[in-house]
C-alpha cells in the first residue's frame, strides 16, 4: 500500500532550485550562478545569451564540476496504521543513499565574425538537470522493506539516475552603445532510469499487493525549447539585465518493462522542464569590483509533472522565486577571487513528501567560493567550491494515517576549469567594462592581437 501511493519521479541531488542546477562552468558557479548582468564569462550567458556582444573578446570554456551529496530517507510507520492489523508494532528507520560522485561540464565557445561586427555567435553545451538516488533494501526502514507479509509490505530497494545536457547556440548583437539582444534554441538530452517504475503499477501479486515494474530499458530522450535575453549597460557603473528560458518541451519518457511474469510491457510519462524568468541588476563603480544580484521565477506548478496534483499522477510541485548574489574582485593582474551565496524556496508541499522520495530538489542556501589565476595573457585557471546546506521535507501519509515520510540532503562540488581568450578587444567594449581576470587588467589600456 505505501508502494502503491507513490508517484513516479527521477532523481537529482544537483544543487538548488528544485531540479535546476544553478549555474555553469567554474566562474559562474563561484558566483553562485549571479549573472543576468555581469558580461565576465562564457559560463554567465547560462542565464542571459545577451552578454555575448558584451565580452571583449573570443572566449572558449572548458569547465568541469564534482558533485557530491548526502541523502537519506526516514520513514515510520505506527502499529495497526493499515486495516488496524499492520504493521504488528511501530516501525522506524533511517536509510543512505549511495548516491557516489557525480560528474557535470560546462563547455563552449562564442566568437565574432569580424572583429568590428556589433554580432557575436556563441555555443553553451551544460548540464541543466541530473543526480541520483539509490537506497538499498532494509528490514527497519518502512517502503523500503521486503515483501513479505504478513510481516513485511515494502517495494525494496529504490533507484534513480537522471542526466540532462543543454545545448544552446546562441546569437547577440550589440545595439547603439549599451543596449544588447541575444538568444538562440535550447536542445536538451536526457537519460534517465528508475526502479521501481511508481508510476506505472502492475497486476497484484498472490499476496494482493500492487507490483511495480522497472523503468530502466530505454534510450536518451529529446527535448527542445528557446531563451532570449536582454543587458542594458545604464552607465559606466551599473548595469541591468533580463532573459527567459521557455519551457523545455520533452519528448514522453518511454521504457521497455515487463509485468512480474516477464511478459513485455510498455510503460512512459509525460514531463517538461519548467519556464524560467530571470532579472539582473550589476555593480561595476568601484575599481577592480563587480557586483551582480539576480532574481528568478522557476514556474514548476505550471509544467507537465511536476504541477500536476498528486492524484493525477504528479508530482504537485509549487513554482518558486530564487536570488543569486555574487561578486568578483580582482586582487591583482594574476589573481581574481569570487563568492556568492543564493536562496530558493522549496518547490514540495509537506503533504507531498512521500511523493518525492526518488526527488530530492529541496536544497535551499547555497554558499560559493572561488579564484581565478591568469596562467598566460590568454589563458585563466579557475578552482572553486560549493555548499548546498542540509534541508528537509517531512509530512503525513495521506494513505496511511500515522505514517510520515522525510527525507534530507546536502550538496558539495568542487569545480576546476580553463577559459581562453583570444582576439583583439574592442575600444568601445572596453569603455563600458573592467576586466575581472580576464583581459588587460582594470583601467589598462586595450589589447592587440
Amino acid at each position: 500500500m505505501l508502494g502503491a501511493v507513490l508517484v513516479a519521479s527521477w532523481a537529482s541531488t544537483a544543487g538548488a532550485q528544485g531540479i535546476i542546477l544553478p549555474g555553469a562552468g567554474p566562474i559562474n558557479r563561484s558566483m553562485a550562478g549571479a549573472s543576468t548582468a555581469a558580461p565576465i564569462e562564457l559560463g554567465g550567458t547560462y542565464w542571459n545569451p545577451a552578454l555575448l556582444s558584451a565580452f571583449e573578446s573570443n572566449q572558449v570554456l572548458l569547465g568541469s564540476e564534482l558533485l557530491i551529496p548526502s541523502t537519506h530517507f526516514t520513514g515510520t510507520l505506527p502499529a495497526g496504521a493499515i486495516n488496524g492489523t499492520f504493521p504488528p508494532n511501530d516501525r522506524y528507520g533511517v536509510s543512505r543513499s549511495d548516491s557516489g560522485v557525480a560528474s557535470n561540464l560546462a563547455t563552449g565557445v562564442s566568437f565574432k565574425l569580424r572583429e568590428d561586427s556589433p554580432t557575436t555567435l556563441g555555443l553553451l553545451v551544460a548540464g541543466f538537470v541530473g543526480g541520483n538516488v539509490n537506497y538499498a533494501g532494509s528490514f527497519s526502514t518502512p517502503l523500503l522493506t521486503p515483501r513479505v507479509p504478513p510481516d513485511f509490505a515494502g517495494v525494496g530497494p529504490i533507484y534513480g539516475n537522471a542526466s540532462m545536457l543543454a545545448i544552446t547556440p546562441m546569437i547577440s548583437t550589440r545595439i547603439g552603445d549599451r543596449l544588447h539582444v541575444g538568444g538562440g534554441p535550447i536542445i536538451s538530452t536526457l537519460s534517465l532510469a528508475m526502479d521501481p517504475a511508481f508510476f506505472a503499477p502492475g497486476p497484484r501479486d498472490e499476496f494482493g499487493l500492487v507490483t511495480f515494474p522497472s523503468a530502466t530499458h530505454s534510450r536518451p530522450f529529446w527535448g527542445g525549447g528557446f531563451q532570449f535575453g536582454l543587458l542594458y549597460e545604464v552607465n559606466d557603473s551599473w548595469n541591468v539585465g533580463f532573459s527567459y528560458k521557455s519551457p523545455i518541451w520533452q519528448e514522453r519518457w518511454s521504457f521497455n518493462s515487463s509485468t512480474p511474469d516477464l511478459v513485455g510491457r510498455r510503460i512512459g510519462v509525460d514531463a517538461d522542464i519548467p519556464q524560467i524568468f530571470s532579472w539582473g541588476v550589476a555593480y561595476k563603480g568601484i575599481d577592480r569590483l563587480l557586483v551582480d544580484v539576480d532574481l528568478r521565477y522557476f514556474d514548476y506548478q505550471n509544467a507537465a509533472l511536476f504541477g500536476q496534483r498528486v492524484v493525477d499522477g504528479g508530482l504537485g510541485w509549487d513554482s518558486i522565486f530564487a536570488v543569486a548574489s555574487g561578486a568578483s574582485y580582482q586582487l591583482s593582474d594574476r589573481l581574481t577571487l569570487r563568492g556568492g551565496y543564493s536562496y530558493n524556496e522549496n518547490p514540495i508541499r509537506d503533504n507531498t513528501t512521500l511523493f518525492n522520495v526518488q526527488l530530492p530538489g529541496i536544497l535551499q542556501h547555497n554558499l560559493s567560493l572561488g579564484a581565478s589565476l591568469k596562467v598566460t595573457e590568454n589563458v585563466t585557471f579557475t578552482a572553486g567550491w560549493v555548499h548546498s546546506f542540509r534541508n528537509s521535507s517531512e509530512g503525513q501519509v495521506t494513505q496511511v494515517p500515522g505514517a510520515t515520510a522525510k527525507f534530507d540532503t546536502q550538496l558539495d562540488s568542487i569545480l576546476a576549469g580553463i577559459n581562453i581568450e583570444w582576439g583583439t578587444r574592442c575600444p568601445e567594449c572596453h569603455r563600458h567594462h573592467v576586466d575581472h581576470g580576464h583581459g588587460s587588467g582594470a583601467g589598462a589600456e586595450p589589447a592587440s592581437n
